[in-house]
């Protein structure tokens, strides 16, 4: 490289539930410009968005993206006509349309697990197929193609239509172990292997833009990451046996690779799926959460500060006024998206309802760890690591002192409390013990959720340094064009050492929850 020749850059495109995230990055991974927006519900403002996204970071950066690698959830995708139009909206991966549909089908859990990784539920595409048959048959006899969030994009910049491994494996229509689509599986919505994009490797390039993007020039190669979950992982260093990543958003993934795949009848009674590899060299168990970051949330909607007090700096004392009955059911059910799906690394600063996310570290600022409190942090049921889909969130413990940040923090303690209990099954199902946990996601900013996780973990925990790991992760490997994976860097992170006391207090309360969280529940409980 010529002295004072700037460093080449490559973009990262990250679709997410919640937002959609463009940026530029450096080899290392660092951050050099990065654009956020709300996610789209339909394909063509997606599109303009990431469009929009690529031009602002190139007239922040001043200059163009030497390749561009795109990551994002997987269930949710789109039926495209001859000419890749959409025929609908988004169909996504949390819209429960379709679960009557594909429990009709009454199929074997055992077989099924063991050709696809997973478990017939609504959040499949095969079960959105499974609904067109029936209620709009004429959109399914016009869908030339199905396309996950992350190949329409690379479609719409590329006009080629491709799809990685571990976005096909969740579409319920693709077989694992033999690295193909399913003919048997995909013939009960009436579709076969034809009308499904074709699986290459991450770091093999779609094709060149041949979108209109200023700054952009034609050509720039584009290369399809893969999904959310598994790309973050991998440019965290999480590529082999004994390394574990946490993937913390609106949800929460536990994210483990194995050496061999999981008896079909324990990964289901486990809750937890086996997915391929990034490089498609082994599977990769993923056990979610559904309500992590949407847990504070949801109380964070229902703590609002007293009349004209300012939100960064209401003290812990200060009167909360509750949200009316109504107002707090709806606020239960708007929160929670399904566990495992397409939130990996989903940012979780301001998203509640009345901008709550900045009074948190005022509301956190002065409690006492642990506080005490047990919670379940179920508002929407559990996937893994016992499933129970009505199981409902719980609280033991709380007492008269107890403020509005005592219970921010309980419930914070609940979500780390389970994610251990995560992992020490996933333990002992792989029989492999892990010796680090890389953490990434909006929570690594809220320094009481990091000292609570390192205190909690039966191992040493780093915390990923990233503007947006799947974001980076996306750019890193597309730094890697026609080259190995192997290669793609390894994003900056740093041990984050536990204070021995709260790991200490901490061991009787992780039994009381796992306790709490093993025991049946009555009907009136939930």
């Amino acid at each position: 490289m010529t002295p004072g020749t700037p460093r080449a850059l490559t973009a990262g495109i990250d679709v997410g539930t919640t937002h959609v995230k463009v940026g530029f990055f450096d080899e290392r991974g660092g951050s050099v410009a990065a654009v956020r927006r709300a996610t789209p519900r339909d394909l063509p403002a997606l599109v303009a968005a990431v469009a929009q996204g690529l031009e602002e970071c190139v007239e922040r950066a001043g200059r163009a993206p030497a390749a561009i690698g795109i990551a994002g959830m997987a269930e949710t995708g789109v039926p495209l006509d001859a000419s890749g139009r959409a025929l609908t909206p988004l169909l996504w991966w949390n819209d429960p349309r379709g679960a009557a549909e594909i429990a009709g089908l009454d199929l074997d859990a055992r077989t099924l697990y063991a050709r696809t990784g997973r478990w017939a539920d609504a959040k499949a595409p095969l079960a959105k197929w499974l609904w067109l048959r029936g209620q709009a048959p004429e959109v399914l006899r016009s869908m030339r193609w199905w396309a996950s969030v992350p190949d329409a994009v690379a479609y719409a910049l590329t006009g080629v239509l491709r799809t990685h491994a571990t976005l096909a494996a969740r579409t319920l229509g693709y077989h694992v172990e033999l690295g193909e689509y399913d003919a048997e599986l995909l013939a009960l919505a009436g579709l076969s292997g034809a009308r499904l994009p074709a699986v290459q490797p991450a770091v093999e390039p779609v094709g060149g833009v041949v979108a209109r993007i200023s700054g952009v020039p034609p050509g720039t190669p584009v290369l399809i990451a893969g999904h959310d979950h598994a790309v973050g992982a991998w440019a965290a260093g999480i590529r082999r046996p004994g390394d574990v990543a946490d993937s913390l958003g609106t949800a929460e993934a536990v994210i483990m690779p194995t050496a061999e795949r999981p008896d079909p009848g324990a990964g289901p009674a486990l809750g937890v799926t086996a997915d391929p590899s990034l490089d498609g060299a082994r599977t990769v168990l993923v056990g979610g959460l559904a309500t992590s970051g949407a847990v504070v949330d949801w109380l964070l909607g229902l703590f609002a500060p007293a009349a004209n007090a300012t939100p960064a700096t209401a003290p812990l004392g200060t009167s909360v006024t509750m949200a009316t009955p109504a107002a707090l059911a709806a606020s239960a059910g708007a929160v929670g998206v399904g566990a495992g799906g397409g939130s990996g690394g989903d940012d979780v600063r301001g998203e509640s309802g009345n901008g709550g996310y900045a009074a948190l570290p005022g509301l956190l600022a002065d409690v006492r760890l642990p506080t005490g409190i047990v919670v379940e942090p179920y508002l929407r049921g559990r996937m893994a690591p016992a499933p129970d889909r009505d199981r409902r969130m719980t609280w033991s413990g709380i007492a008269a002192g107890h403020g509005a940040g005592d219970l921010l923090a309980a419930a914070i303690e609940g979500t780390c409390l389970h994610t251990r209990w995560t992992l020490d099954e996933l333990t002992a199902l792989t029989g492999t013990a892990p010796q680090r946990l890389a953490v990434f996601g909006g929570q690594v900013r809220i320094p009481l959720w990091m000292q609570v996780k390192a205190a909690v973990s039966p191992v040493p925990v780093h915390v990923v340094r990233a503007d947006d790991a799947v974001c980076a992760g996306a750019a890193l490997i597309a730094g890697q064009a026609g080259g190995s994976l192997d290669d793609v860097p390894v994003l900056p992170a740093e041990r984050l050492p536990p204070d021995p006391e709260l790991q200490a207090a901490y061991l009787p309360l992780y039994d009381r929850f796992r306790t709490s969280a093993r025991a049946p529940r009555r009907q009136e409980h939930a």
